[in-house]
């Protein structure tokens, strides 16, 4: 089954943070729509029936005008949780890639692995083998 709750975020520099996204995460490009001047108007990666949808700060519009992306508003505002079966591969693909790790690849409380790290604008994900619509509580 696909997700159903996606998440919208933005970035200074949308283009670039795809390449990253795509490398460091594993996420491929489901949809990309371009802009004038280089910007990304709006954009869809995948990862395991998972989906983002992503975009330049620069859009204009009464939502857009709305965002800040981390590096503006110097918080975190949110973060992505993402349930993937192959946390460890993404992990050393994220280190590799330049993520900050906020935590590392560990057992988690809740049951199997996890890790938190910052994107290149400082967006914050969460790569997890535990699927929280288990009950282990």
């Amino acid at each position: 089954m696909n997700s159903t709750t996606i998440p919208i975020l933005r970035y200074q520099d949308a283009e670039k943070a795809i390449a990253w996204l795509c490398k460091a995460f594993g996420f491929t490009v489901f949809l990309k729509v371009n802009g004038d001047a280089e910007r990304i108007e709006h954009a869809r990666l995948t990862l395991n029936g998972n989906m983002i949808m992503l975009a330049s700060t620069e859009r204009k519009g009464e939502f857009e005008r709305n965002f800040k992306s981390p590096l503006e508003s110097g918080c975190i505002t949110q973060s992505v949780a993402i349930v993937v079966p192959e946390v460890d591969q993404i992990y050393r693909s994220a280190v590799a890639a330049g993520a900050r790790i906020l935590d590392d690849l560990a057992d988690s409380r809740f049951g199997g692995k996890m890790f938190s790290c910052a994107d290149i604008e400082a967006h914050v994900w969460v790569f997890g083998t535990h699927d929280p619509w288990e009950k282990t509580w």
